[in-house]
């Protein structure tokens, strides 16, 4: 069994902030989640898509994203996708910071709820000044040279003030929502994937979380772009895939064990959501497959 993501990725250090080049999406991450940390996303090469609270993003080299600690997102790669990503406690530049000119600029790190996600396009001005500083952090993050800690969190902070001086004359898009309901979502999220194999069903969530149906769905969909039934019928399929892969457990079993009601309920699934039955994917192996 797969484990779920850690909600904070950094591990605990005086310093806490990290630079990597990835090259294609590692596993985990084309499955929803969040994290604790701020995410500077910089596309050096590849094109890909982003799904971010619940809306859709296509990003091409050049590209930059910003997406808030606790966003709900997940990330598809569809050629030759390298890219640079930053990750960092918000409080790196905010720590001790008391005076009112210093939270207008921290405004660029509320909860998610109440923000979008930061694209800056590649074919902008502000996108090419941006790269620049990150691949300075980049260096420097790489050199580990004396200071090194105090550089990057200056850099940080011309990348973010660059940010605000270019956002800042935006309208407001109008999509907030609660504190609330984005935790009241990250709290679905989390119990589906600790107890997908179980029986599900709105009912059941409606009455466990506390709120409506309708407002269940509504906040559900509007976060992640899919309904909460939509998203429980992918995990177990992205279990059943994981377990035909990796175990010899039989195709009745593994059905079972991930929450289908009948065996043909689940061959019906597994071939409309992947284009070939549960016993073909599991002959042509790992191969062709991503987990």
């Amino acid at each position: 069994m797969k484990k779920l993501p850690k909600p904070t990725l950094i591990q605990e250090r005086d310093f806490p902030f990290e630079s990597s080049v990835s090259h294609g999406v590692e596993n985990g991450f084309h499955e929803l989640h969040w994290h604790n940390e701020t995410e500077i996303c910089f596309i050096k090469n590849g094109t890909g898509k982003y799904l971010i609270c619940g809306v859709d993003y296509s990003f091409s080299a050049g590209d930059i994203f910003i997406i808030g600690n606790n966003d709900i997102h997940l990330c598809h790669d569809d050629k030759e996708l390298i890219m640079q990503v930053v990750m960092f406690d918000p409080l790196l530049i905010g720590r001790g910071t008391t005076n009112i000119f210093d939270i207008e600029y921290l405004r660029l790190f509320p909860d998610s709820s109440y923000a979008e996600c930061t694209k800056i396009e590649h074919s902008t001005k502000c996108a090419r000044l941006l790269s620049d500083i990150l691949a300075e952090i980049e260096a420097e993050y790489d050199s580990e040279q004396k200071g090194y800690e105090m550089m990057i969190r200056s850099l940080l902070l011309r990348f973010f003030a660059l940010v605000f001086r270019n956002n800042s004359d935006k309208p407001d898009s109008g999509k907030i929502l609660s504190v609330n309901s984005a935790a009241k979502v990250r709290s679905i999220i989390q119990y589906i994937d600790l107890n997908y194999y179980e029986h599900i069903d709105l009912a059941l969530l409606e009455q466990k979380f506390g709120i409506s149906r309708s407002y269940l769905c509504r906040i559900f969909k509007t976060i992640t772009g899919i309904s909460p039934i939509d998203y429980i019928i992918r995990k177990r399929i992205d279990e059943a895939k994981y377990r035909l892969i990796k175990t010899a457990e039989s195709i009745l079993d593994i059905s079972e064990k991930c929450g289908f009601n009948s065996l043909s309920n689940f061959n019906s699934l597994f071939k409309r959501m992947t284009g070939c039955t549960p016993g073909n994917y599991r002959k042509n192996g790992a191969a062709n497959v991503q987990i």
